[in-house]
């Protein structure tokens, strides 16, 4: 068998460098994040790992980092654009501050909001929800695709139908296919194919634009557990997400 899925976060964007809640914000890549979507193209080239398929989020980071992986790979790659793939959205905590809401909550709090299965942000206001709404990459889609709040166990409802109904079934029929999303919505797959206990969710960090290999076993589920990183300097970088709070 050689099906494999590759999770793919975005590169670096504006809002990793001012330490902000981002969520549905549509923040373009920084210069640092576009070299980085190259160099994941150039280790996808390397490791002979072409996909049948990219499948993106609608928000520009995620579409931007796909287009840049397609152009080093310098082929008519085939893209899907599905809305539950998008980032979380913060609520309240959107465009905020994180050091600043850190000292307002406390440790504690603050951790179950941004790391655990459940955390659940105060909605946001509705005059922030509508403007949201009004963003082009949001714009058109069905009402849950914006909502005013969400936990990380939301953003794996709306996952585990692609998982199941699209990703698994191309990934069994012997493709390849690339995730290009965001870090949450990575550790909801992540969540779901390795059946991963609180803890080893709290712990999981995905750094910026560095692929995670996923290959088709015999049993026909996805091996290894965790994943494998194409390049080992991730580790270190998923060690530098932790450091800063995570995803």
């Amino acid at each position: 068998m050689s099906g494999a899925l590759v999770l793919l976060r975005h590169g670096e964007r504006a809002a990793n460098q001012a330490g902000i809640f981002t969520g549905l914000l549509d923040i373009p890549l920084t210069a640092r994040g576009e070299t980085e979507a190259r160099h994941a193209g150039q280790l996808l080239s390397a490791h002979r790992l072409l996909p049948d398929l990219i499948v993106t989020s609608t928000l520009r980071r995620a579409r931007r980092t796909a287009d840049l992986v397609r152009e080093v790979l310098g082929e008519p790659i085939a893209t899907r654009v599905l809305w539950e793939l998008n980032e979380r959205n913060y609520g309240a905590l959107t465009g905020r501050v994180k050091t600043e809401v850190r000292a307002e909550l406390g440790d504690d709090d603050y951790t179950q909001l941004r790391r655990s299965y459940d955390g659940r942000p105060a909605p946001m206001p509705p005059h922030q929800w509508f403007a949201i709404r009004r963003n082009p990459a949001l714009q058109g889609l069905p009402p849950a695709a914006v909502q005013r709040t969400e936990a990380l166990s939301d953003v794996c409802t709306r996952i585990l139908p692609v998982l199941h109904d699209q990703l698994l079934p191309m990934v069994r029929a012997d493709q390849t296919v690339l995730i290009v999303a965001h870090g949450n919505s990575l550790r909801a797959l992540c969540t779901a194919i390795d059946d991963l206990t609180a803890t080893e969710l709290a712990d999981l960090n995905l750094p910026t634009a560095q692929p995670l290999l996923y290959r088709l076993s015999t049993d026909g589920t996805l091996q290894p557990r965790g994943g494998e990183y194409l390049d080992p300097a991730a580790h270190h970088a998923a060690a530098l997400v932790a450091a800063e709070g995570g995803t």
